[in-house]
C-alpha cells in the first residue's frame, strides 16, 4: 500500500510539473498515458457486468485509468450486453449501439454524439499503444458511454473494479407490461378468428370516433412493400413513463398496441406490408434494418414514443428521416420512387391532427441505426413523450394507440397512392 501511495504521489507531482504539450485536443499528455500503463502492471483494473467479469483478449489493452477516468476497449463489454460496436477507420469513430440508443465517439475529440445530440467529454476516446506495439487499441470512456446507453456504472476503489449493471429486465419475467401485451394479442386473435381468414372489408375495422373511414391502396401502391417496425420489445422496454411508480408504463407496450392497430388498418386498405414483430419479443436494432433489406422493402416505418431525461417539459410529436443517396449519387426517388422526407412530412401532419399533440416537426437523423442501415427510404415516428405529464396522460387514454395507428395508416395510404399510379 505504501508503495502504491508513493507511486501515486510521484505521478501527481509529475502531472503538475509537466510541460504544456498536450495529447490532441485534451489535457492528456503522452506522459500521462505512459504512467497509467506502468501503474496497470502492478494494479490492474477489472470490469464486471452484472457481477460477471468481462474477459479481454490478449490483443486488447485492459481497462486503464487516465486523469481519474477509466477507458476500456469497447467491443467486449457492449457485445456482452447484446449491443453492437463498429469502427469507422476513415472518420476515426467508434459507434456503439444498444437497444435504440447510439453513441458516437471520435478519437481525440472531446465531443461525443448521443442519439444525435452533442455532449462534452472530460476524457475523449483515444488510441493507446502499449510498449512495443505499433497500432495500439482504441479506448473509450466507460462511464460516459455506459450511462449514455441507459446502464448504471459504479467504481469499487478497494478492488479497482468497474461495476456495470445491464439496463434490461429479464425477457421471461411475468410483468404487468407483458400481461397488457398478451391481452392485446388475444384481442387481435379474436378479431382474426371472427373474419375466418377472409379479406377484411374496410367497414369491418372501426376507426376512432369522429374520424373518416380510411381509403384503400391503389393497384400500383399495393405492389410496393412497406416494412412496419414496432420499436423495442422483450427485454428491451424502451423508455418508461412514471418510472418506479405504481402505474409504470413501458414504451414497448404502447408501441405494440399501436402496431397491432396499424396492422389491421393496413390489412383493410389492401396494403402489402410485413411486421418486425407482433408479440413481445426482443429484436436487436440493427437486425430490424437488415430484415427490411432482406425482404426488399420499398419503405421502412418504425413505431416509437419519446422521452427526455433532462427536460420534463419536452412534449409533442416528431418524425425522423434520413434522405439517402447511394455511392453513385442516386437518390431515394431514383431507386425506390419515393422520398423519406415526403413520407415523414405527411405522417407528421396526420399525427398532429389525429392526436392534437404539439408539432415538433420533422428532421434528418442520419445517425439512427434503423435509418442509416436500411437501404430504402425510412422514417421513425415519435408519438408523444412518456416523460411529460400531459403527454403521458394522452398516451394512457383509451384511444391513443388507435388514433396513432389511424394517422400513420391514413398518411401511408395517401402518400403511396399519390406517388405510385
Amino acid at each position: 500500500m505504501k508503495r502504491f501511495l508513493l507511486l501515486f504521489s510521484c505521478i501527481m507531482v509529475m502531472v503538475f510539473a509537466m510541460p504544456s504539450v498536450v495529447f490532441a485536443n485534451n489535457a492528456i499528455t503522452q506522459q500521462d498515458i505512459d504512467e497509467a500503463i506502468a501503474l496497470l502492471e502492478e494494479y490492474p483494473v477489472r470490469l464486471l457486468l452484472d457481477g460477471e467479469e468481462i474477459a479481454f483478449s490478449e490483443s486488447d489493452m485492459s481497462p486503464i485509468i487516465i486523469n481519474e477516468r477509466t477507458l476500456i476497449p469497447a467491443r467486449a463489454l457492449f457485445e456482452a450486453m447484446d449491443g453492437n460496436v463498429e469502427w469507422d477507420e476513415e472518420r476515426q469513430e467508434v459507434v456503439v449501439s444498444l437497444g435504440d440508443s447510439l453513441v458516437v465517439l471520435t478519437v481525440d475529440s472531446n465531443i461525443a454524439w448521443v442519439d444525435g445530440a452533442a455532449q462534452t467529454l472530460e476524457v475523449p476516446a483515444m488510441i493507446i499503444a502499449r510498449p512495443g506495439e505499433v497500432y495500439g487499441n482504441t479506448m473509450i470512456p466507460v462511464r460516459f458511454t455506459v450511462e449514455a446507453l441507459g446502464s448504471d456504472v459504479d467504481w469499487d476503489e478497494l478492488e479497482r473494479t468497474v461495476l456495470v449493471t445491464s439496463p434490461f429486465i429479464p425477457e421471461d419475467e411475468n410483468t404487468e407490461e407483458n400481461t397488457e401485451v398478451n391481452e392485446e394479442e388475444n384481442e387481435a386473435k379474436e378479431e382474426d378468428e371472427a373474419t375466418n381468414g377472409e379479406e377484411t372489408a374496410n367497414s369491418d375495422i372501426q376507426v376512432p370516433a369522429g374520424f373518416a373511414p380510411l381509403g384503400r391502396m391503389n393497384e400500383a401502391a399495393a405492389q410496393r412493400l412497406i416494412f412496419i417496425d414496432i420499436g423495442h420489445g422483450g427485454r428491451d422496454p424502451g423508455t418508461t413513463g412514471d418510472r418506479g411508480g405504481p402505474n409504470e408504463l413501458h414504451e414497448k407496450v404502447v408501441n405494440l398496441k399501436v402496431g397491432l392497430y396499424l396492422r389491421d388498418f393496413l390489412n383493410a386498405a389492401g396494403a402489402n406490408f410485413r411486421m418486425s414483430r407482433e408479440t413481445d419479443i426482443h429484436i436487436p436494432t440493427a437486425d430490424r434494418a437488415y430484415m427490411a433489406n432482406d425482404l426488399g422493402a420499398d419503405l421502412f416505418v418504425s413505431i416509437h414514443n419519446n422521452a427526455s431525461s433532462t427536460n420534463l417539459q419536452a412534449r409533442g410529436t416528431e418524425v425522423l428521416f434520413y434522405s439517402k443517396v447511394d455511392e453513385d449519387g442516386r437518390t431515394e426517388g431514383d431507386l425506390f420512387g419515393i422520398y423519406s422526407r415526403d413520407v415523414a412530412e405527411r405522417v407528421q401532419r396526420e399525427m398532429v391532427s389525429a392526436l392534437g399533440t404539439f408539432d415538433r416537426g420533422t428532421r434528418e437523423a442520419p445517425r439512427l441505426i434503423v435509418l442509416n442501415r436500411t437501404v430504402m427510404p425510412a422514417i421513425v415516428i415519435e408519438g408523444a413523450f412518456l416523460s411529460n405529464r400531459e403527454d403521458l396522460a394522452l398516451i394512457r387514454s383509451d384511444d391513443y394507440a388507435k388514433r396513432y395507428a389511424y394517422a400513420v395508416a391514413k398518411a401511408l395510404i395517401e402518400v403511396m397512392n399519390e406517388t405510385f399510379k
